[in-house]
């Protein structure tokens, strides 16, 4: 059995995900063998039988908030295992897991460091139709999104290569996936023929139970089923979210604009340094 870790990843205002996500891990991945890390900012948690590191990313800091990627890389900071299973809050599981196929991947990076991520879902990333190893195809280079938020495991190391302290989690897709294209990673994804969205999974999850910061209808009844409570009316349901005004978006471009300028740059001025530094490890 090779050691990974699973991270988490979260901040304090999704609070109300936690006991949900938890329950649904404890009731669905019985079997799991991964380090269990909450990226939380301040706050400590715990669930009854489940190990769970409360990162604390902010410690006692009260002069202002970390951005997405300075939580990342405090966490990976904290994590051991060289191999990190990333994971986020409202990636609620619905169905039991496919540990050994978890194992068998996590066991396969552990013996051949040529690989450095493997996607677990057929969401996340358009393959190259190349198969190197079985049941695994190489990503594509020229994609928008060749990295992605959804679930993967990660080689600590080359996750951190990818972040920067500026940038959101959209910013991280979007400009970590203009940077992949020049540094020298070699990225792998599930066969999509095998595993397929509500037919096989290997954590089978929602994508994404919370969009805008509002509900998605779908884990109402996933809630239901396991007699989790939750106050809806808190934060809402997406399909209920007025329309943005064009001067509401005009403002998120402005307030976005200067972390875009500052990943260009870093696009054409550093990423040339990063793939020196990890060829020469």
């Amino acid at each position: 059995m090779a050691n990974y870790s699973i991270l988490i990843n979260t901040c304090d205002k999704f609070e109300d995900c936690w006991v949900p996500y938890f329950k649904l891990h404890a009731q669905y991945w019985t079997n799991c063998d991964g380090r269990l890390f909450l990226n939380t900012e301040t706050k400590d948690f715990s669930y009854p039988n489940l190990e769970i590191v409360s990162i604390k990313v902010n410690g006692d800091e009260l002069a202002g908030r970390l951005t997405w990627s300075e939580c990342i890389l405090r966490a990976l900071d904290k994590i051991d295992d060289d191999i990190v299973l990333y994971m986020q809050e409202d990636y609620f599981i619905k169905a039991p897991v496919e540990n050994d196929l978890v194992e068998k991947y996590v066991q396969l990076m552990s013996g051949d460091h040529s690989i450095d991520c493997i996607h677990l879902t057929d969401q996340a990333v358009i393959n190259e139709g190349q198969s190197k190893y079985d049941g695994l195809y190489k990503v594509k280079v020229k994609q928008r999104y060749r990295i992605s938020c959804q679930a993967a495991l990660w080689r600590k190391a080359v996750l951190k290569s990818y972040l920067r302290a500026h940038e959101s989690a959209w910013q991280f897709e979007e400009f970590g996936s203009k940077r992949s294209v020049k540094m020298n990673h070699d990225f792998y994804v599930v066969d999509p023929t095998v595993v397929k969205l509500d037919q096989f999974e290997i954590i089978p999850y929602v994508f994404t139970g919370i969009v805008q910061g509002r509900w998605k209808e779908e884990v109402v009844p996933l809630f239901a089923k396991h007699g989790i409570a939750i106050d809806f009316k808190k934060r809402g349901f997406l399909e209920d979210a007025p329309r943005r005004s064009l001067g509401l978006k005009i403002d998120t471009f402005r307030k976005r604009l200067p972390a875009a300028l500052n990943s260009y740059l870093d696009l054409y001025l550093n990423t040339n340094a990063d793939i020196r530094t990890l060829n020469n490890k």
